[in-house]
C-alpha cells in the first residue's frame, strides 16, 4: 500500500469514528417523562391542573395516532388552567406535553409533523428566539364577544419533542408570556440530560 492510499484508509477510519461519536450523544430517559411538562410549581398559585399523566391515544394529535411512529418510546402531558377576566394578564389555559423517542432522528421525524400541523390553517409564524435545537411556534386568535390569543409552540431538545398550547385574552397575552412558559420546561429538558 503507498503512501497515498495509507492516508486515504486513515482518513476514511478517522471519518467513521467521528459519525460513530455523534450516536452516543446523551439521551433523555424515559424514567424522566413526568418531570418534563411544566408542573404545578412552574405556574401561578392561581392555576389548577385538570390532566396530569401519560399519554393516551386521545391525547394524540391528528395523523400521529401511531404510538411507536419514529421510535417514539412514551409522552406524559399536563394540562393546566385557572379563571380570569378580560383584564387578566398571561394564559388562562396551559397544555404542556412532551414525547421521547429513541434518538433525535425520530425526534426531527415528529416536529416535521408538528410543523405541519401548526402552520396551516393560516396560523402566523412566531420567532421563538433559539428555543431547543429546533423549534417552532405560531399564534392564532379566536374572535368573539371577547378575543382570545392562541400561542402553540413546538421544539426539539436531543431526542425529545415538547409542545405548549396557551391561551388567554387578546392584548393581555403575548407572546412574551408564551415564551417564558416554554423556557421553563425547556430547562426541564436540558436538566434531565445531567
Amino acid at each position: 500500500m503507498g503512501a497515498q492510499q495509507k492516508i486515504v484508509a486513515v482518513l476514511a477510519l478517522l471519518g467513521l469514528v467521528v459519525a460513530g461519536c455523534g450516536s452516543s450523544e446523551p439521551k433523555i430517559p424515559t424514567s424522566k417523562l413526568s418531570k418534563l411538562v411544566l408542573q404545578r410549581s412552574d405556574l401561578p398559585k392561581s392555576f389548577a391542573p385538570f390532566s396530569f399523566g401519560k399519554q393516551v391515544s386521545s391525547d394524540q394529535p391528528v395523523g400521529h395516532s401511531d404510538p411507536g411512529r419514529f421510535g417514539r418510546q412514551g409522552g406524559w402531558i399536563g394540562r393546566f388552567h385557572r379563571g380570569g377576566s378580560p383584564k387578566t394578564k398571561g394564559p388562562l389555559v396551559v397544555s404542556s406535553r412532551v414525547d421521547l423517542f429513541k434518538d433525535a432522528g425520530g425526534a426531527k421525524e415528529e416536529l416535521v409533523l408538528e410543523r405541519h400541523d401548526l402552520v396551516r390553517n393560516g396560523a402566523k409564524e412566531v420567532d421563538v428566539g433559539g428555543l431547543g435545537d429546533q423549534a417552532v411556534a405560531v399564534t392564532t386568535t379566536q374572535a368573539g364577544a371577547i378575543t382570545v390569543r392562541n400561542f402553540a409552540i413546538a421544539w426539539r431538545e436531543r431526542n425529545a419533542v415538547a409542545k405548549l398550547e396557551l391561551s388567554g385574552f387578546n392584548g393581555k397575552f403575548t407572546r412574551a408570556d408564551a415564551l417564558a412558559l416554554a423556557r421553563i420546561q425547556d430547562d426541564r429538558l436540558r436538566t434531565a440530560l445531567r
